[in-house]
């Protein structure tokens, strides 16, 4: 049962967050049915009054619709515009590329630290770029480019349908932030319906999976999210500076 935070937020933003995060991630889909004021209430130990207050800000955002039978289901703004759901496949280096979601959405909390943003500011949203890799027609990577919406106005090309080989080159050479260090982080863990979807194998199969955050003196500039599946291995090449 999740709890609340006494203080620092206010109840209400606290189970807010929850559900538009569930809603950004596609935990809860559009049509799926939001818990009632009195279910939410139980679920948080908190007043019914408070669980309203909070259905009625995810109401405002257009997150959630409520239904002439009284039932409050996701709305259709958490759902991708049709001509933010494309597909198109590239060759790079043999290896077959196929985007799969390009868009802006609402920004998940986690994807806001990692990209040194406001995540509790309401209405933030971030680009959202998903491919999967393939060989030989076997999908050995599913990936996720997440970059500040405001990229878009300078680098227009992070919103269309296209493989791009190296987002943060792309951002270097489109603007004047070009990053200068980064931070990798790889973990074992099982795979969920959408990865499993995506790789084509069984939800909890054994997955490795990495996250990496490119930076200049500014701050974050891209933060990437990668799994793969059994008996892949994951190399990168370096240069070294000798010491003088």
């Amino acid at each position: 049962m999740p709890e609340l935070e006494r203080p620092p937020r206010p109840p209400y933003v606290q189970i807010t967050d929850h559900y538009r995060t569930l809603i950004a991630t596609g935990a809860l889909r559009h049509g799926d049915r939001l818990p009632t004021v009195a279910e939410i209430a139980e679920r948080w130990s908190c007043s019914p009054g408070t669980a309203h207050k909070a259905v009625r800000q995810l109401r405002g955002e257009g997150l959630v619709d409520t239904k002439q039978q009284g039932s409050t289901v996701i709305g259709t703004r958490a759902v991708p515009e049709p001509a933010e759901r494309v597909r198109r496949t590239t060759q790079l280096d043999g290896h077959e590329v196929e985007v799969t979601e390009v868009g802006v959405v609402p920004m998940m909390p986690s994807v806001g630290a990692a990209l040194g943003i406001d995540g509790d500011a309401l209405n933030r949203t971030v680009i959202r770029r998903q491919a999967v890799s393939s060989r030989e027609g076997t999908p050995y990577r599913l990936s996720v480019t997440w970059v500040p919406a405001p990229f878009s106005h300078e680098v227009p090309e992070l919103l269309d349908d296209a493989v791009i080989p190296n987002i943060v080159e792309l951002i270097g050479q489109k603007t004047s932030r070009s990053a200068t260090d980064g931070r990798d982080w790889f973990e074992g863990r099982t795979a969920d319906e959408r990865e499993a979807a995506a790789l084509g194998i069984e939800v909890g199969s054994a997955i490795l999976a990495g996250t990496a955050v490119w930076r200049d003196a500014e701050g974050p500039i891209v933060y990437y999210e990668f799994v793969c599946p059994p008996n892949c291995a994951v190399s990168s090449d370096y240069q070294l500076i000798p010491r003088v």
